[in-house]
């Protein structure tokens, strides 16, 4: 007895599945999550610096995949209008075609790879204005462990920001300093294995802060600081050593010294690198003798503090 031949509908649905299966692994199948709404980009915010005015907004990392590009849309009247568009992986967009005295308002959203849009972000309101001119003779002092930067103040009212960067190039946009800045004064920390680099911008002290040009830029190179000379070298003479001592310079930054000797009529050479403001000559040798000791910064010696004319002091 023979089986019953399978229906037509049955084969049909068999080859149906084979065929779903087949095509799994095939780039571009459409999926439902492809077309699932995209987060939305968050925290966007404004701020005008020398006639543009910058955006910045937040997205997370671990949705950039799904993400073709960021929209930027701006409204000075009463709808939104599409200004400019950014990848996934950026956080930042400049409007450089605004007006100053004008109001405007901006708002992003994000589109994955089947043209689906997000939720709007929250929309930023900014008036552009007229910004302060640049701070001037920034200067810089080592403290301790601090540096300190002052400027001379660019107008009345006006509050600042400090902008930082280890590398030469465009500095970001966000502030080393928490808040704006009420007086031409910031502190940091002292950075000694590395250069650093600072600018200081003027703002207005207002709900919508209009940032100003930058100021000249300072470098804090711990390299090229040059220590000061040493201060009351004093000398004390036995029978067979000589010992040397001076006081703790003030820089914080010494990294040592360096003790050099010459005999008769001979050149200075160096006999010792000491990193505490000591050091002991061993050499036992009756003639008589200079000294010269320098303090050392990260890379280079200060100027040289002699002592002559010394010799053993021998008992009779």
């Amino acid at each position: 007895m023979t089986a019953p031949a399978p229906s037509r509908l049955l084969v049909l649905f068999t080859i149906g599945i084979v065929l779903l299966f087949a095509g799994c692994g095939k780039k571009g199948a459409p999926s439902l999550k492809s077309y699932e709404k995209p987060a939305a980009p968050a925290e966007l915010s404004v701020f005008d610096r020398e006639s543009n005015i910058y955006l910045r907004w937040s997205y997370p990392k671990d949705k950039e995949f799904t993400v073709a590009r960021i929209l930027i849309l701006r409204s000075s009247g009463e709808g939104f209008v599409g200004i400019g568009a950014t990848k996934s992986s950026e956080r930042t967009f400049v409007d450089d075609a605004v007006a100053a005295g004008r109001k405007y308002r901006y708002k992003v959203i994000a589109q994955n790879q089947r043209g689906v849009f997000s939720n709007d972000s929250n929309v930023a309101v900014i008036d552009a204005g007229a910004v302060p001119f640049p701070p001037h003779g920034v200067s810089f002092r080592v403290n301790d462990s601090s540096v300190q930067l002052r400027w001379q103040e660019a107008g009345k009212g006006l509050l600042y920001n400090v902008y930082k960067t280890t590398t030469p190039g465009p500095y970001g946009l966000t502030p080393v300093n928490a808040e704006p800045l009420s007086s031409p004064l910031f502190i940091d920390t002292f950075d000694r294995s590395r250069s650093v680099r600072y600018t200081v911008r003027a703002l207005t002290d207002k709900a919508t802060r209009n940032e100003g040009p930058a100021s000249e830029e300072i470098i804090v190179d711990p390299d090229l600081f040059v220590p000061g000379p040493v201060r009351g070298l004093r000398i004390f003479s036995s029978e067979n050593r000589m010992y040397l001592s001076w006081d703790e310079p003030s820089e914080t930054w010494v990294s040592g010294f360096r003790v050099y000797r010459r005999t008769r009529d001979g050149d200075y050479r160096l006999i010792g690198q000491p990193q505490t403001p000591a050091f002991i000559d061993h050499d036992a040798s009756p003639d008589e003798r200079d000294y010269r000791v320098h303090a050392v910064g990260p890379r280079l010696e200060g100027p040289g503090v002699e002592i002559t004319g010394l010799r053993l002091n021998r008992n009779p």
